[in-house]
């Protein structure tokens, strides 16, 4: 075969990544060899290329890690990487919608532009996955449906990092199913980047970063925020509007004797959120506020000690009858009707509403880690802490004296909850000729759970140096949230006595690479006891209910690769993946609202290419075919008519762009064909969506 359309054959190795201590695979907590480019790990993007070379393809990068340093190549996991060239070129606007084209993810949108969106992994559940900044642990204690309420713009991503299945020996408790690691960083340069767009529904916003050093000190900062009037416009109730703001900061300081990392954000959503948990009330509308910092220091290179501290505030005002919509007249909400009515005391059918749902949670934390190499291998040791409160008007124990809302004059907190967690772990890494094994184990207590257990272990055999395999068996633990013990509202209840579920997980499989091509193929099984879902006997039943599912049994497969073309190819890479997932209950005769209704089917391809000079194009083909059933809403009689299975559907977005070094211009279409689909029961998605835009990228920086 000729090698003029491959990667040329270069190679180098380093041995340290800019003392980056949330380097890339940071979620699997290990350091990592790359061996060829690969579908999941497209580490070339983070190095120039000089000037007389088309492409360099990376052979083999070790990356320094928080965890056990460990190679890719010899890792017996999977793990997807998105790096930032490819962000920048697919035809998204927020990370949910990328996250929805990568393989073996389920993104469930009630609304667009991931303003709120349910992440989950592997069949798993959104309440499941863990989501990460930099390392740093942002699920949301209240409710998965907030875990991605993250305070940083896409634009500001420098690559995404996806760990499929179960993470605890990595994290502790509730990486379940997978965990999803976002890196940002500080650039080296002086520089500023301005971008604004604008499309189809009123929609239009601008991002602007600026990024500035002072010696060893180095600094990013960005502001972003984007509005849209909604998609249902030629609909009798177009609820679907937004207005999003994010503020980031990054830096890091650079001393002989130690690093010092800094970050925070804040985020503020407000949207109007369309039958998002109920179509019986469409006027809904809910308003989410989250802060975040965190601060790391990180010393020594063979012994290795680092050490965390993190905080997270969040404020969720929901209102079931939107103010703008029904206003507040005395002690009811009205829009020319007593429809939301409430009187204390009274019992009738149109006595419900008592007021908006307030909670706001506060989370502490703090990690210390020893790494070390020896002559038995590689270790690593550590211990975190977490705090976490509820200050709430539904969920938690009833508080002897009321709470003022912060701003908000009809607010009080009449119920809160705190519990405390800590987690203790070791992990061990091994080589003996072409074998790597290693083994980890998690203990964790919670002052409401007690003490739960999880460990595991991984082996990976190098058959040569373009064929892997691996297998490993892992234990993962999650504590319920507190919307899962106490909310209780007019189509829930929730369980106080739930237990954390429990799942076994086994994997096998293979990697492939060879120049620029590359590829994975991997099945598993997960063992779940003690599932936790929102369940009812019948449809005709009027609430779910929280419970312990006594099993429930995953098994699943899934393959993917890409073929990464020569710079000066007129294809710059395809991409494919497909993933099976099929779950079976063990016992019981019950409807799941969530644990049985996964992606059993889906498929993604992706392709990007030159057009002519500086133009090119991206496409994204994604075809999901969703288990499970929903109870179909009437809305002339305001009534559930029974239960009926997801429609299969298939998406295609496009993107085309004129890139320089300085500017870009791009036009979009997301679901260009139109197609009607839900992601969850009676939320109508948009339908096909122009947007356009510019961006500037300015580099002071001396040359």
């Amino acid at each position: 075969m000729k090698k003029k359309f491959l990667s040329k054959q270069k190679s180098f190795v380093f041995r340290k990544w800019k003392n980056k201590s949330w380097a890339a695979f940071v979620s699997l907590g290990k350091a990592v060899k790359i061996a060829s480019l690969s579908a999941v790990y497209f580490a070339f993007s983070q190095f120039e290329a000089k000037a007389q070379q088309d492409t360099i393809r990376v052979d083999e990068v070790q990356i320094e890690s928080m965890r056990t340093p460990t190679l890719f190549t010899e890792t017996a996991r999977i793990v997807q990487v998105i790096p930032r060239g490819e962000i920048e070129k697919m035809p998204v606007q927020s990370l949910p919608d990328l996250l929805e084209n990568l393989c073996g993810i389920d993104v469930r949108g009630r609304g667009t532009q991931g303003v709120q969106a349910d992440v989950s992994v592997r069949g798993g559940t959104f309440e499941q996955t863990l989501i990460l900044i930099n390392g740093v642990k942002l699920n949301d204690s209240q409710t998965g449906h907030h875990n991605m309420d993250l305070p940083v713009d896409l634009e500001n991503i420098e690559r995404i990092e996806i760990l499929e299945g179960p993470g605890n020996r990595v994290f502790g408790t509730n990486s379940y199913s997978g965990a999803i690691n976002i890196i940002t960083k500080t650039e080296a340069d002086r520089s500023l980047k301005f971008a604004a767009f604008g499309g189809e529904h009123d929609y239009y916003g601008m991002n602007l970063t600026g990024n500035f050093n002072i010696g060893r000190f180095s600094n990013s900062a960005s502001v972003s925020q984007k509005k849209s009037g909604g998609y249902l416009e030629n609909s009798a109730i177009n609820n679907t509007d937004f207005d999003v703001l994010t503020l980031f900061y990054q830096a890091a300081l650079n001393l002989n004797i130690a690093k010092f990392d800094f970050q925070a954000g804040y985020a503020d959503k407000s949207f109007g959120a369309n039958s998002f948990y109920t179509p019986k009330y469409p006027w809904q509308f809910e308003q989410t506020k989250t802060s975040f910092g965190n601060l790391k220091i990180s010393t020594g290179n063979r012994v290795k000690l680092a050490a965390n501290l993190y905080l997270r505030n969040h404020s969720d005002r929901f209102e079931l009858f939107r103010e703008s919509k029904y206003q507040r007249t005395g002690n009811y909400f009205a829009d020319g009707t007593d429809t939301a009515k409430y009187v204390p005391g009274v019992y009738a059918a149109w006595n419900y509403y008592a007021g908006h749902n307030y909670h706001l949670t506060h989370t502490y934390g703090g990690e210390s880690k020893l790494n070390f190499v020896s002559k038995l291998g590689k270790t690593a040791v550590g211990a975190e802490y977490r705090y976490e409160q509820i200050f709430s008007n539904v969920l938690g124990d009833i508080l002897d004296t009321p709470i003022d809302v912060p701003n908000e004059p009809f607010g009080l907190f009449t119920k809160s909850k705190v519990r405390q967690n800590v987690n203790l772990y070791a992990e061990h890494v091994v080589e003996i000729g072409k074998f790597i094994a290693s083994g980890g184990y998690s203990a964790n207590y919670n002052d409401q759970f007690d003490w739960n257990f999880s460990g595991g272990g991984d082996l990976a055999f190098n058959l040569s140096k373009f064929v892997h395999f691996f297998a490993s068996a892992n234990q993962a633990v999650r504590l319920p949230s507190f919307t899962d013990l106490y909310y209780s509202g007019a189509s829930n209840l929730g369980n106080p006595d739930l237990k954390p579920e429990k799942a076994w997980t086994f994997e096998a499989g293979t990697k492939l690479f060879y120049q620029g091509f590359s590829a994975h193929i991997a099945v598993f099984e997960r063992f779940g006891k003690n599932t936790i879902d929102w369940v009812k006997q019948t449809s005709a039943d009027l609430k779910w209910q929280t419970q312990n599912i006594t099993e429930l049994t995953t098994v699943g497969a899934e393959c993917s690769g890409k073929y990464q073309f020569e710079k000066s190819f007129f294809i710059q890479n395809i991409s494919f993946s497909y993933s099976y997932i099929d779950q079976t209950k063990q016992s019981g005769d019950y409807i799941s609202y969530y644990a049985l209704d996964y992606l059993k089917h889906k498929a993604t391809a992706g392709l990007q290419h030159k057009i002519y000079g500086k133009f090119g194009a991206s496409w994204q083909m994604n075809y999901q075919d969703r288990a499970g059933t929903y109870s179909v809403f009437d809305r002339p009689t305001n009534t559930f008519t029974g239960e009926t299975e997801y429609k299969p559907y298939f998406i295609a977005d496009g993107k085309l762009f004129w890139q320089s070094a300085m500017l870009e211009f791009y036009v979009e279409a997301s679901n260009i064909f139109n197609t009607k689909y839900e992601d969850l029961a009676n939320i109508e998605m948009p339908g096909q969506w122009i947007r356009m835009g510019v961006k500037l990228n300015l580099n002071f920086s001396k040359k």
